[in-house]
């Protein structure tokens, strides 16, 4: 059985291809990190690990997309 949060990523992600989104990795962490921003008073430190890290491999991927020059 599929984690409830998991099926919504899937289906995010279905979306996202059905409405041929430009939508990029950069955009993904930009729009992470404005989120963080806003919630961070509210975020535990454990959040902010976990955030973190999520972060940090949206970013690793997306430098690991970049053409090499």
């Amino acid at each position: 059985m599929t984690h409830p949060t998991i099926k919504l990523f899937e289906q995010r992600a279905e979306l996202l291809d059905l409405q041929a989104s430009r939508w990029s990795l950069d955009d993904a962490i930009s729009e992470l990190a404005a989120w963080i921003d806003l919630a961070r008073y509210k975020l535990t430190e454990d959040d902010m690990v976990v955030l973190g890290n999520v972060g940090g491999l949206l970013y690793r991927e997306g430098l690991r997309r970049r053409p090499q020059k």
